[in-house]
């Protein structure tokens, strides 16, 4: 554990060199978000408003956790750093929980100015607590989706190139400002092996009955499941994929 918290200091003293990357931070997602809450708001249905926001908001983590732990190996390349962790003690797989730990505190970051902007616009939320013990979990469930990516990344590095492009198709099969109920049954097929659809599916339930029922438990049990799956299916790909790179010695190939 002390190796992950060295990593994740050195992330936050980088962070710490270029203060406008704080600000970045807290004004991006309202100006990524912000029209698709603002455009819900001309249906005048408050409840609708709150399913998109809790929707967009759950993508824009994932969002993060994409760059962040999917793309973990690419940013330390552009800094040009990979190297040196790769020769260090540090396993590969404890460095991208160490970005996933550093995303959940930006997120974190992140998710407090959003609200607080958006209700300086008059966007108003009846979030419970609820709601942020979601947002929590949903950092670990997303961070085994994102270490799948990261292994599937490092196998076919051009994946990376769409990495954008696949967060968007990711939010949309989701249900990110649309139920994944009204989708045609071939789409729902993609969308229930998205842990992502499952976070907003619960978020939309909370938000409508306040507290946790067994429809929510039950896809909790659900997401779960689907998420160790990507997990360890992430962590055997990793682990192939970083022996035959050693060989092939192609760490600096992009």
């Amino acid at each position: 554990m002390k190796d992950i918290m060295y990593l994740i200091k050195k992330d936050w003293l980088i962070r710490k060199k270029y203060k406008f990357v704080w600000i970045n931070m807290a004004l991006t997602p309202f100006f990524m978000i912000g029209p698709y809450i603002f455009t819900s708001k001309l249906f005048g249905k408050v409840n609708f408003s709150e399913s998109i926001l809790i929707g967009t908001l759950l993508w824009y983590w994932l969002n993060q956790y994409f760059w962040g732990v999917g793309d973990g190996f690419g940013e330390e390349r552009s800094e040009g750093t990979l190297i040196s962790i790769i020769i260090s003690p540090v396993s590969s797989l404890k460095f991208l929980f160490s970005k996933g730990i550093d995303t959940f505190l930006t997120n974190i970051y992140i998710t407090l100015f959003t609200l607080i902007f958006f209700a300086l616009s008059g966007i108003t939320t009846k979030f419970s607590l609820w709601i942020f013990v979601l947002l929590s979990i949903s950092g670990l469930y997303i961070t085994f989706f994102s270490i799948f990516f990261a292994a599937l990344a490092l196998w076919k590095k051009k994946i990376g190139s769409i990495n954008y492009t696949l967060q968007y198709f990711i939010g949309l099969l989701s249900g990110m400002t649309s139920p994944v109920n009204y989708y045609p049954i071939y789409i729902k097929a993609i969308s229930y092996i998205i842990p992502l659809t499952y976070l907003i599916s619960i978020g939309r339930n909370i938000i409508q009955t306040g507290s946790i029922d067994n429809k929510n438990l039950y896809m909790l049990l659900i997401l779960t499941i689907i998420s160790f799956l990507y997990l360890v299916i992430g962590i055997i790909m990793l682990k192939k994929v970083e022996n035959y790179t050693r060989k092939k010695g192609e760490w600096e190939t992009w």
